[in-house]
């Protein structure tokens, strides 16, 4: 029985392959172009090579497997290894900057609730693209679908709308940082800006490519204050199942549904993990040679080329045939959740800017 699974797993991988070379052939693209055009980050060339081909090409389903797997699987895995680069200490950086996660994970799914209703979209539609808003873009609807027994074209509008204003976002932060006035708003700190891409960009991926395109060193403050968001995965899912309860009595009871992603998890502990070796290392020459040498492997050649695989694959799952099928109120209603939670996370980033070194 072992054997037969272990056989299957490995027939799934070699079906996988292809797409994960595709994905590797892109990523490998994506930094020879950054080396010639340093302004765009590997990753962001990553994800917008892999969008480019993807909408000129049919993908055959081989590919689109392997393209399944950099996008979900080995991002995640991917996510969870940062967390080793990722020391607990940079809790110290940010300071209250996670007040502005929690303000906008409150505003963004109770508004959402309200305006969609205002709007006349279904209670379920209102709650998914929220959630989608408020916490981790697709993931967080992907959780909560299921938990408030979401329509598929429910879930499919609000997938399409949130990640087709994640996509904007994610270009749009780093370009208001560098060229406007929100410089001068934010105090021309890296920090601050981390805060507020942090607080108030969808995906995971996205508040990555977001962060890297400014600097490094705005990754690790952003994905703090982005984890303090994935975590409240658990208390929206079941937020959710007693709304749609309470907001459409007429059908059976939803039984409340607890959900913690693994990766978010995994994440917050290799940091702490990562925290107690920056510490105690020191102390012993041999264990801390090999802590400081894994830790510079992993940050300057193991991870970005993972993340830059990961995003050829986000970028490459993207269909512009899709999303032009998003109907024209969700559409909208999608636009001004993404621009009242970025407004919010921007004035949030301004008021504690001063308080943040």
């Amino acid at each position: 029985m072992e054997r037969r699974g272990l056989r299957q797993r490995l027939e799934e991988f070699a079906y996988e392959v292809p797409g994960i070379v595709f994905c590797m052939v892109i990523a490998l693209a994506s930094f020879l172009i950054w080396n010639a055009y340093r302004p765009i980050s590997a990753l962001m060339w990553s994800f917008i090579i892999g969008i480019v081909v993807s909408n000129l090409i049919d993908l055959s389903e081989g590919l689109r497997s392997g393209v399944g797997f950099c996008s979900s699987q080995l991002l995640k895995t991917t996510i969870s290894i940062l967390g080793l680069v990722t020391s607990a200490k940079v809790w110290s950086e940010v300071g209250i900057g996670f007040v502005n996660a929690l303000v906008v994970i409150t505003f963004s799914f109770f508004a959402s609730i309200i305006i969609g209703r205002r709007l006349g979209l279904s209670s379920r539609l209102s709650i998914l693209i929220g959630v989608g808003t408020s916490i981790c873009g697709a993931s967080a609807i992907a959780a909560t679908a299921p938990a408030i027994e979401a329509k598929e074209e429910e879930i499919g509008l609000a997938i399409s709308g949130i990640t087709l204003f994640g996509l904007i976002s994610m270009f749009l932060y780093p370009y208001l940082f560098s060229n406007t006035a929100v410089n001068q708003l934010l105090l021309n700190n890296p920090t601050v800006y981390a805060v507020w891409v942090g607080s108030g960009v969808h995906e995971t991926a996205q508040v990555i490519a977001a962060a890297c395109t400014f600097s490094n060193d705005c990754l690790q403050p952003a994905l703090v204050i982005k984890s303090i968001r994935i975590f409240m995965i658990g208390p929206v899912v079941l937020a959710s199942t007693f709304l749609v309860n309470k907001l459409e009595s007429g059908g059976g009871q939803l039984k409340p549904r607890l959900v913690m992603p693994l990766f978010a998890v995994l994440f917050v502990v290799n940091s702490v993990i990562s925290a107690a070796l920056d510490s105690y290392a020191p102390a012993l020459p041999f264990l801390d040679f090999m802590w400081t040498f894994l830790k510079e492997s992993l940050k300057a050649s193991l991870i970005p080329f993972l993340l830059a695989i990961s995003f050829a694959g986000v970028g490459s799952k993207v269909r512009f045939v899709d999303i032009a099928k998003l109907g024209m109120k969700p559409f909208a209603f999608a636009a001004l959740m993404a621009v009242l939670a970025g407004v919010l996370a921007l004035g949030m980033a301004i008021v504690i800017a001063p308080y943040i070194a």
